[in-house]
């Protein structure tokens, strides 16, 4: 193995997303009690994206509809929990005692694509993302330099995404090549790979 049988990051959040369509489907569709679960974080130099419970590492607030994630572990909160436990075994607890808040760096969709900002990021000679903040289906809302997108610009991109999913569909086709590569094309995730020279 090499690392053209790795996965670039955009086909990990493009499986992930097929992932939880298909648990939602199944959520809706069965009598069993499944969980729902939604993307949290992410991290693009690890091309990893975390798929988390909602009932037990997210809280919604129903005022304004945001989500908030819990996917950190507050490990001193751990440890008392777990030393507790050890003296008394009757004790239990569970993830919800010692989970932390998300940083906002580290949530799916952040700018800083799960790099947390303290650290020193290095970047392939000048070459930056063309769009820095995406809505939920994909389309870009913030340019280069972080700054929000004209509605003109976001109407043309929107255009562009409409005609790509005419043109493969809506959902994520996969096409395989010769040797054994496959092609992932998904149009919601269109415009994530983009980079700028500067």
């Amino acid at each position: 193995l090499n690392m053209s049988n790795t996965p670039w990051h955009h086909e990990v959040v493009a499986l992930t997303m097929q992932l939880r369509d298909e648990l939602d489907k199944l959520r809706q569709q069965s009598t069993m009690d499944i969980p729902e679960y939604d993307l949290a974080c992410e991290h693009k130099h690890s091309c990893s994206v975390l798929l988390a419970r909602v009932d037990q590492f997210a809280q919604d607030n129903l005022a304004t509809g945001e989500r908030k994630w819990f996917t950190w572990i507050d490990y001193d909160k751990f440890q008392q929990l777990a030393a507790q436990n050890a003296e008394d075994p009757m004790f239990t607890f569970a993830v919800q005692d010692y989970r932390a808040p998300t940083p906002e760096w580290a949530l799916f969709g952040a700018a800083e694509e799960g790099f947390d900002p303290t650290d020193t990021r290095h970047r392939k000679k000048k070459k930056h993302p063309k769009y820095t903040h995406f809505d939920t289906n994909g389309i870009p809302t913030h340019d280069d330099n972080n700054q929000v997108l004209s509605e003109e610009a976001r109407s043309k991109l929107v255009a562009i995404m409409e005609d790509r999913k005419r043109e493969i569909g809506a959902g994520t086709t996969v096409t395989e090549l010769k040797g054994g590569e496959k092609l992932i094309d998904d149009a919601s995730l269109m415009f994530r790979g983009m980079t700028v020279i500067k």
